[in-house]
C-alpha cells in the first residue's frame, strides 16, 4: 500500500514537466472544440448519428492524445473529461433535450481551455495572469501555490483511498511545492524518470482509483449534469434558472437520494456540512451577481471533487439505501460494457505507444485483448447474440492489427486500424450496454434464426434427398445427427466456459476453425457426390424404382457426420450467445423474453424445414441436385477462409497482410491475409476444375 501511495504522490506532484504526444496541445484543443460544436449543429439539424460520430472522433483521435498528459498533470481530471465525452455520446445516443447537450459541451470546452495551458506548459499561468499589478515572477509563484494546493488536495485524497493518514492541508502544500521547486531546478534528471511511466498506466491507475459505484457514478453525472446547465444560464445571465438548477441539484438530487445522510454518517467528518454549505455559497453569490462565470466553474468543479471524494468513502453496505431517481436498480449488477471498451484501448494505446516495428510481445498482446479481454468478459458473445456482423467486423479488425504488426506496418497505419476498433468497440458498448424485454426478444429470436438457417440448408438437402432416392427409412441418420450434434454443443461450451475457463477464448476458437475446415472436407465430398449423380441414368432409374438401398454404408456415415458438423458447428456458439443473454437478464420479465425469443424462433425453424422440405420434393432431381450442389460448394469456399480465421484468432496462426489492403468481404469470408486467400484461391480452382471434369464424365455417362 506504502508503494502505491508513493507511486500516486510522485505522480501527482511532479506537475513541472509536459509530456506530449502531440507538440502543440492547444491547437489540438481547437480541434476538438470544433468537433464539438460541429457535433452541436448536426444534432439541432437532427442528425444525432452523425453528431455522436464527431463526439467519437473527437474523444478517440484527439483528446486520447492528451488524456495520459491531463492524468500526469491534473490527476483525476483527466476521467472526469473522459466522463463527459462519454455522457455527451449517451445524450445524442438518448436524443437529450438540447439545451443539457450545449450546456455539457459548455463545460467541457471550459474544462478543455483550463487544461491545455497546464499540459502545454507544465504549470497553470492563465487563471493567475487576471491578477492585475503582479510581476512575471509573482504570477509564476502564484501559479505554483496553486498548483502545489491543488495536488496536496489529490495527494490527501489518494492516501484516503488507500487507507492511508493524509498530511495536514499546510505540509501538503509546503512539500508540494518544495518538490515542485526541486523539480523547476533539477529539470532533465526527473524528466527521465517520468518518462518512464507510460500514459496507459497514469489512466488505468486513475480509472482504478476513481471508479464508482453505478448507483453513485449515475447520482453524481445527474448532478454534474445540473451544474453545467446553472453555469450555463448563468452565462446567459439567466440568474434564476442558475439559481434553480443549484437548488434542484441540492435537494432533488443530494438530499432526496438520502445520499446526504450516508456522507453525514458514514465519512469525513464535516464533509456533508462543507459540500452543502459551498452549494448555498454559490446560490447567494449568483443572488448578488458577486461571481463571474469562470469562479463560478471552478467552484462548481471543486464541489464536484468533494462529491466524488465523498462517494469514495460510502462503504457498500449503505448503497442499498440510497435512493436515486431514474436509476435503474435492475441494473446495477448488469456487466459494464464500457468499461471492456475502456481496457481494450488503453491496452491498444499501450501497444501504439511502445510500437516500433514488428514484436511478437506486441502482437501477444493484441491477440490477449482479443481472448482476454474482449471475449472473456463476455462482451464477444454478447455482440455476437445482438448483432454478429458487427461482430465479425471487430474481430477482423483485431486480426488486421496483427497482420500490420506482424509486417512492420507504418505507425499511422496501425493508429487508423486501432482507431476504426474503438470505434466499433464504441459502437457495440452503445448496442449491447441497455437492453429492455422488447429487444432481449428480438435477440433471442435473431440468434436462432441466424444460427440456424446455414444447420437448416444442409438437413434438408440430406433430409430430400433420402426422401427422392426411397431412402426415407434412412432418416434416422438425419436425426440421430441432429441430436448428437445438439446434445455435444451444450457439452462444448460447458468445457469451453467452465473447465477451460483459463483459455476459454482460444479454445472457442480453436475448436470454432477446427470444425469449420473438417466441414470443409465433408462438404466438398457431399457436394460433389450430389452433382455427379444429377446426370446420372442409374441414379435416376434407382429413384424412378425406389429402390430402397441407393445408399451404402459409407456413404451413409458421411451424411451423418456433415449433419453432426453442421449442428455441432452453429451449436457451441448458439448455446454462448444464449449464455450471455442469460448472465445480462435480470428480472423475470427478461427471462421470459428469452425463452418467447427461443421458442418462437424454433417454431420457425420448423415451420421453414417442412416448406423447404417440401419445395425441394417437387423440384426436379436434376435441377436439385444442381441447386443443393451449389449451395454447399459456397459454404466450402467460405468455410474455408472463417476457418481459418478462426484459427488465426485463436493464436494458432499469424496473418500476412497483401500488398493491397482491402475491407474483408464478410459474406464470402474473405479477409486481406495470404494464410486465408491462398487456401481459398485452391479449393476455388478444385471447385471449379471439378464441376467442369464432374458434368464432362457424367454427360458421357462415365461413373
Amino acid at each position: 500500500m506504502l508503494k502505491i501511495r508513493l507511486f500516486f504522490a510522485f505522480l501527482f506532484l511532479s506537475v513541472s514537466f509536459s509530456f506530449a504526444r502531440v507538440d502543440d496541445y492547444i491547437a489540438e484543443v481547437e480541434i476538438i472544440k470544433g468537433l464539438l460544436n460541429e457535433s452541436l449543429t448536426l444534432y439541432k439539424d437532427g442528425k444525432a448519428n452523425e453528431a455522436k460520430k464527431k463526439v467519437e472522433d473527437a474523444y478517440f483521435q484527439h483528446f486520447e492524445n492528451m488524456e495520459g498528459a491531463i492524468g500526469r498533470n491534473i490527476g483525476r481530471k483527466a476521467i472526469t473529461m473522459e466522463r463527459k465525452f462519454s455522457n455527451l455520446r449517451r445524450m445524442y445516443k438518448d436524443e437529450a433535450n438540447v439545451d443539457h447537450i450545449n450546456a455539457l459541451i459548455e463545460g467541457l470546452i471550459f474544462d478543455l481551455d483550463e487544461v491545455a495551458p497546464v499540459i502545454q506548459t507544465g504549470f497553470r499561468l492563465e487563471a493567475e495572469k487576471t491578477q492585475d499589478g503582479l510581476s512575471d515572477e509573482e504570477i509564476a509563484k502564484s501559479s505554483l501555490e496553486e498548483n502545489a494546493k491543488r495536488q496536496a488536495e489529490a495527494d490527501a485524497l489518494f492516501a484516503s483511498m488507500f487507507g492511508e493518514t493524509a498530511p495536514s492541508d499546510e505540509n501538503l502544500a509546503s512539500t508540494s511545492l518544495n518538490s515542485q521547486n526541486a523539480n523547476k531546478i533539477d529539470n532533465e534528471n526527473n524528466s527521465n524518470n517520468l518518462n518512464s511511466q507510460n500514459d496507459a498506466d497514469v489512466i488505468t491507475q486513475l480509472q482504478s482509483a476513481s471508479a464508482l459505484e453505478p448507483k453513485l457514478q449515475f447520482l453524481l453525472d445527474t448532478i454534474s449534469g445540473k451544474f453545467n446547465q446553472a453555469a450555463s444560464s448563468f452565462k446567459n445571465k439567466k440568474f434564476q434558472e442558475a439559481k434553480d438548477y443549484l437548488n434542484s441539484a441540492l435537494f432533488d438530487e443530494y438530499r432526496n437520494s438520502k445520499v446526504e445522510i450516508a456522507i453525514s454518517n458514514h465519512t469525513t467528518a464535516g464533509l456533508d456540512r462543507k459540500i452543502q454549505a459551498a452549494i448555498r455559497s454559490l446560490i447567494t453569490k449568483i443572488n448578488e451577481q458577486n461571481i463571474d462565470e469562470k469562479t463560478l466553474r471552478n467552484e462548481l468543479e471543486n464541489i464536484e471533487d468533494l462529491l466524488f471524494d465523498a462517494f469514495l468513502q460510502i462503504p457498500k453496505e449503505q448503497f442499498a439505501k440510497i435512493q436515486v431517481q431514474g436509476f435503474n436498480e435492475e441494473q446495477m449488477n448488469a456487466r459494464d460494457y464500457s468499461k471492456v471498451a475502456d481496457d481494450i484501448r488503453i491496452a491498444l494505446d499501450d501497444i501504439l505507444d511502445d510500437y516500433q516495428g514488428f514484436s511478437s510481445s506486441s502482437i501477444d498482446a493484441l491477440q490477449n485483448a482479443y481472448l482476454d479481454t474482449f471475449e472473456a468478459s463476455g462482451m464477444e458473445s454478447k455482440v455476437g447474440a445482438v448483432d454478429s456482423n458487427l461482430k465479425l467486423k471487430i474481430e477482423s479488425l483485431f486480426s488486421q492489427g496483427v497482420a500490420l504488426i506482424k509486417s512492420s506496418a507504418d505507425k499511422t497505419a496501425l493508429k487508423a486500424n486501432f482507431d476504426a476498433l474503438n470505434a466499433e468497440l464504441s459502437k457495440a458498448v452503445d448496442l449491447v450496454q441497455t437492453s429492455t424485454p422488447y429487444s432481449i426478444f428480438i435477440w433471442a429470436f435473431s440468434i436462432i434464426i441466424r444460427e440456424g438457417l446455414e444447420a437448416l440448408i444442409i438437413v434438408v438437402a440430406i433430409v430430400s434427398y433420402l426422401i427422392q432416392s426411397g431412402n426415407k427409412n434412412r432418416l434416422n441418420i438425419v436425426y440421430s445427427a441432429l441430436l448428437a450434434g445438439i446434445v455435444l454443443s451444450f457439452i462444448t461450451a460447458f468445457f469451453v466456459s467452465w473447465i477451460f475457463k483459463e483459455n476459454s477464448g482460444q479454445s472457442r476458437e480453436l475448436i470454432e476453425g477446427i470444425t469449420m475446415l473438417i466441414a470443409v472436407v465433408l462438404l466438398f465430398y457431399v457436394g460433389f457426390w450430389l452433382l455427379s449423380n444429377a446426370h446420372n441414368q442409374k441414379w435416376a432409374n434407382y429413384i424412378k424404382g425406389q429402390a430402397l438401398e441407393a445408399i451404402s454404408n459409407n456413404s451413409a456415415k458421411t451424411l451423418w457426420l456433415t449433419v453432426f458438423l453442421a449442428v455441432y458447428r452453429e451449436g457451441a456458439e448458439t448455446v454462448l450467445f444464449y449464455q450471455a443473454l442469460f448472465f445480462d437478464a435480470k428480472t423475470s420479465t427478461d427471462y421470459s423474453a428469452i425463452f418467447i425469443g427461443l421458442g418462437v424462433g424454433l417454431a420457425l425453424l420448423v415451420v421453414l424445414y417442412f416448406l423447404l422440405k417440401a419445395g425441394a420434393i417437387k423440384i426436379p432431381v436434376k435441377q436439385f441436385f444442381y441447386i443443393v450442389s451449389y449451395i454447399i460448394f459456397y459454404m466450402v469456399f467460405v468455410f474455408t477462409g472463417k476457418g481459418i480465421g478462426e484459427l488465426i484468432e485463436g493464436k494458432l496462426i499469424t496473418p500476412s497482410l497483401l500488398p493491397i489492403n482491402f475491407e474483408p468481404v464478410l459474406w464470402l469470408g474473405v479477409y486481406p491475409y495470404y494464410e486465408t486467400l491462398i487456401p481459398q484461391f485452391i479449393v476455388l480452382i478444385l471447385l471449379i476444375l471439378g464441376i467442369v471434369i464432374t458434368q464432362k464424365f457424367t454427360k458421357k455417362g462415365v461413373r
